[in-house]
């Protein structure tokens, strides 16, 4: 038996040795074989000039996608024809208006009809023919307001038709603006001011134009009044030509409170720009804010938690070092006052609901009295409904 097993070991050993090299070889195969095929891949040979391939091979590349068909011409339709749709008028004067016809044509078998003309700026104003026969011309005409441009400038609208292959067209008109007048050292007038008080503010315009003289210079505000005067030697801006004139702006005591806003015209004397529109900036702050400006309970019931509205008063005027509140009341039955002092710049009015009330619509006044002289009396209105 010995003998027998011993002898039975080398057969073992080379049908191991066998089941090796299979599995190698179909190991090897699997690996060799993609890049076998690509080789044989690549050998295949183009087919002959004007021969037809027969291959289903997919491309490696997806042929793009055919890009989508223009709108088909109605022989029938409109057609807008735009002799010029870009127009640059030159130079022109600051403060005047730029205006150009742009002419419309209709080269079609049936109306065009313009629907709209939108302006990219609102200094741009549109004026078109809305309607234009087959064979005829209109026009588009553009207007823009240069006060508040200087150099070039380029503006556009978008004119919206029903021409079935041109839908949008964009006219453009330039210029270049030139202020022949200068205002030194701003552009514009500033003024700030506390409601009863009367403030100023100043500018020097000047030209290099020979014929520039100012004869006038005009605002339309009734608590606004404006003064021209020629500049004193002395008193001129350096670098600037010497035929100068000092505009001073100034405000009435009873100026309204809240943003200024406006022109001043100066009458300049100039054929190019024969008159000059200077801006006025300003706000004119109340001595005291207030807040809220209408106390507002709502819809409520007084039972249970006291039912509390409070209005802030701030004291802008720093020349009131002692601003205080004298005396707060209601006109409403019920609704009760107190002043409470929290600084030297603010004061706090506390309004409480007395829970008796009846049930109702309430409707009145708080009256506020304190010791400033522009503001020594203010009233609130005082509404809300009790549940």
């Amino acid at each position: 038996m010995k003998k027998d097993s011993l002898m039975e070991k080398p057969d073992r050993v080379v049908n191991s040795l066998a089941a090796g090299l299979a599995l190698f070889a179909v190991g090897f195969w699997a690996v060799a074989a993609p890049a076998q095929v690509q080789t044989e891949t690549k050998k295949v040979a183009k087919p002959a000039a004007g021969a037809s391939s027969t291959s289903s091979a997919t491309p490696a590349h997806p042929a793009p996608a055919a890009a989508p068909a223009a709108p088909a011409a109605d022989p029938n339709g409109p057609k807008l024809v735009l002799p010029e749709d870009k127009k640059d008028v030159g130079v022109v004067a600051k403060g005047e208006a730029i205006k150009h016809a742009f002419v419309v044509k209709n080269a079609g078998k049936s109306d065009l009809h313009i629907t709209d003309v939108k302006p990219s700026c609102g200094c741009t104003v549109p004026d078109f023919d809305k309607v234009i026969k087959p064979g005829a011309e209109g026009k588009i005409t553009l207007t823009v307001d240069t006060k508040n441009f200087q150099g070039p400038i380029s503006k556009t609208a978008l004119v919206i038709s029903d021409d079935p292959t041109t839908p949008q067209v964009t006219l453009f008109l330039s210029a270049n603006v030139k202020p022949y007048v200068e205002a030194n050292p701003f552009g514009f007038f500033r003024i700030q001011a506390l409601t009863g008080e009367s403030a100023t503010s100043e500018l020097v315009i000047t030209s290099d134009e020979p014929d520039f003289k100012p004869s006038k210079a005009e605002v339309t505000q009734s608590f606004l009044k404006v003064s021209m005067v020629p500049v004193a030697e002395k008193d001129r801006v350096a670098g600037k030509n010497p035929n100068q004139y000092k505009l001073t702006l100034t405000t009435a005591s009873d100026a309204p409170e809240g943003l200024l806003g406006g022109y001043v015209k100066v009458t300049t004397g100039l054929k190019k720009q024969p008159e000059f529109d200077i801006a006025i900036s300003g706000y004119i702050k109340p001595t005291i804010s207030i807040s809220p400006m209408t106390v507002n309970f709502g819809n409520f019931d007084p039972k249970g938690d006291a039912v509390k509205r409070n209005v802030m008063l701030v004291n802008n005027n720093l020349k009131n070092e002692t601003f205080s509140v004298t005396k707060a009341a209601t006109s409403v039955p019920g609704i009760t006052a107190e002043v409470v002092s929290l600084d030297k710049a603010r004061v706090q009015v506390v309004l409480t609901v007395d829970q008796k009330m009846k049930k109702g619509v309430f409707d009145g006044e708080l009256t506020i009295k304190t010791n400033d002289a522009a503001k020594g009396e203010i009233k609130l209105p005082i509404k809300g409904v009790i549940l």
